[in-house]
């Protein structure tokens, strides 16, 4: 096996035991530096933020929590889109020794509200979309120390007041405009830095995934420090580089590696405002993005747009430059991105993504031929593998060591190993490193469950690992199937050959038991792709036993690529999407319905 040493680069660790040290040193060392960039509506330019201006605002947001009657330990809930005052919030907390509760902005009000009550939290800070329900709390029993809005008043809709909530309100102690809140406490004194220990919980991060049980995946100073580390020295940005944010921010996956590694190294993030193509274009143009950090479902979407222009380029060019194409690509799979970058800069700069030097996958599955799509156009592309209880990185490819259908190399310090093998060489991949999670918030019995006596965390997936170490997932341990010939098959393996079909817009596959043998056979519930389908047949999109046929053909080739045991044996037609979390994974949970005979 690939030995660290191999592919990870010299990059120093981070020093700091927590995020009080850390900001008070690029802070001070990157001060004149942006920080952020940002812009909404019809903003021409950037609002931008200087490391100077990021450590004043965080410091101010500490004072006010500590100012407010917030001690060490209590906890904070942040309920926003992402935005600068987003980061400010979350790092102002953590300096002040309190813990910060990231909330999926997509979670239902009562969602929000059970959070609130769990954690008992004692600050509330909130976007101006979510105002209604911040002044509908007192009226649920819920009193605050502190309730602050952080959007602009721009960010409301016309006619709608300011997002200030009336300081007469008997609940509250401090409620304030973001811009206020902690301006009238810079006489509070900020925790000494040594007083923070690395073990200290820095946030509590809820996560349904895909089981529908939230638990609050609780991570230290340390957890989160240890795996911002292991994100640089193995991506390896340099100071040249600008990040991309267009992911929620409540997740660990983005606050990592598009939030926390370009802090870390004193570089500018751009934080898109919506993830819409055009909006994101913009941004990536006009602030020369070169590090792109984002989930497979937006390079599906970015390689489906690149893909229909580069069709309307003439065939006699198009000839030509797909041998082109497979050169560029098989210089990629050998660590060698270059050729494709200087070959093509033309169509990525047609894209307007140019500036592009690496793009980063997460957060699910990369479709194999998606990454050779971008591969072997030059954009560089690499796909990693985490899970929040791990902080959540656990291993990435990288444009020097890379195999599109891995997803690659242990990063720093983690141990990874596959226990309880199957026959088929498969087993359950259990991780141990710095960045393991402290556990559950208040659930013992839970934490118990996937961190063993070794202190492994048992991820849940099914994998294996090459002979180099190279990581392969084959599916979830609770979505497994077992076929009638006792054969483990692994649903998302399916899935995902369905990923480019044009009359399919989702899909997901059950195993339903099979009344003779007793085994599970294969089953599909399909969401047509309606809006291809009326292209290609206009007036029959609505016609059921036209796209019935249209999905039974679809299904019938896939199936024609597919051993014996795995081929699809039935399906049925899904008119809504279906309900995802955070990430764009399915809820599966909620369609355990489908797996039994008859309609669900």
């Amino acid at each position: 096996m690939l030995d660290y040493s191999d592919y990870i680069s010299t990059i120093p660790d981070n020093p700091h035991q927590n995020f009080a040290q850390l900001l008070e040193q690029v802070s001070r060392d990157h001060a004149g530096r942006d920080a952020i960039l940002y812009r909404s509506g019809k903003q021409a330019d950037f609002t931008r933020w200087t490391y100077a201006r990021f450590g004043e605002e965080c410091r101010r947001v500490a004072r006010g929590l500590l100012a407010a009657g917030l001690v060490k330990g209590d906890r904070v809930v942040l309920w926003a889109e992402n935005r600068p005052e987003w980061m400010a919030v979350w790092m102002g907390t953590v300096i002040a020794g309190i813990c910060i509760v990231p909330v999926d902005f997509l979670v239902s009000e009562q969602e929000c509200l059970n959070i609130i009550n769990i954690t008992r939290a004692k600050a509330f800070f909130y976007s101006g979309r979510k105002r209604d329900f911040a002044l509908s709390l007192p009226g649920k029993g819920i009193t605050l120390p502190v309730s602050v809005c952080i959007s602009l008043d721009e960010d409301h809709a016309p006619g709608r007041p300011p997002a200030v909530m009336p300081v007469t309100m008997p609940t509250a102690k401090i409620i304030h405009e973001f811009d206020r809140f902690g301006a009238d406490a810079g006489r509070q004194v900020l925790p000494p830095h040594d007083s923070i220990a690395f073990n200290d919980p820095a946030s509590i991060v809820f996560t349904s995934g895909t089981t529908g049980f939230a638990k609050g995946v609780t991570l230290s100073h340390k957890n989160i420090i240890a795996n911002t580390s292991a994100a640089i020295r193995i991506l390896q940005p340099t100071d040249k580089d600008i990040f991309m944010n267009v992911l929620p921010l409540h997740h660990t996956y983005p606050t990592v590696c598009s939030f926390l590694a370009p802090i870390f190294r004193g570089i500018p993030t751009v934080i898109a405002e919506k993830i819409v193509g055009k909006v994101v274009v913009d941004d990536i143009r006009d602030a020369g993005v070169t590090f792109l950090i984002a989930v497979p479902l937006l390079y599906d979407k970015v390689m489906e747009a690149i893909g229909a222009g580069y069709k309307k380029l003439p065939g006699l060019l198009r000839g030509p430059l797909n041998l082109l194409r497979v050169v560029a690509l098989a210089e990629a799979k050998k660590g060698r991105p270059e050729f494709g970058q200087k070959v093509f800069r033309f169509i990525r700069k047609k894209a307007g993504m140019h500036s592009i030097g690496i793009m980063v996958a997460g957060g699910g599955p990369l479709n194999p031929t998606t990454a050779d799509f971008f591969d072997s156009f030059g954009f560089n592309i690499v796909h990693g593998y985490g899970m929040s209880e791990n902080s959540p990185l656990i291993s990435v490819n990288t444009p020097r060591h890379k195999r599109n259908v891995s997803v690659g190399l242990p990063v720093s310090y983690t141990e990874v190993k596959i226990i309880d093998v199957g026959p088929d060489g498969i087993g359950e991949i259990a991780v141990k490193s710095p960045s393991v999670m402290l556990g559950y918030f208040e659930d013992e019995e839970a934490t118990k469950e996937v961190i063993n006596e070794d202190g492994f965390l048992l991820t849940g997936d099914l994998g294996y690992r090459d002979e180099d170490g190279y990581i392969y997932i084959k599916g979830r341990k609770k979505n497994l199937i077992i076929g009638s010939g006792g054969k483990n098959i692994y649903p998302e393996e399916i899935e995902i050959h369905f990923n480019n079909s044009r009359f399919i817009s989702e899909v997901l596959v059950v195993g339903r038991k099979e009344p003779v043998y007793g085994g599970e056979e294969i089953f599909a519930v399909v969401v047509p792709n309606y809006e291809t389908i009326k292209e290609d047949y206009p007036g029959l999109e609505n016609d059921e036993n036209t796209v019935g046929n249209l999905i039974k053909k679809t299904i019938e080739e896939i199936n024609r690529t597919l051993p014996r045991y795995k081929k699809v044996s039935g399906f049925t037609l899904r008119k809504e999407p279906f309900e995802k979390n955070a990430q764009q994974k399915i809820r599966r949970f909620i369609y355990k319905s489908y797996a039994e005979r008859g309609e669900p």
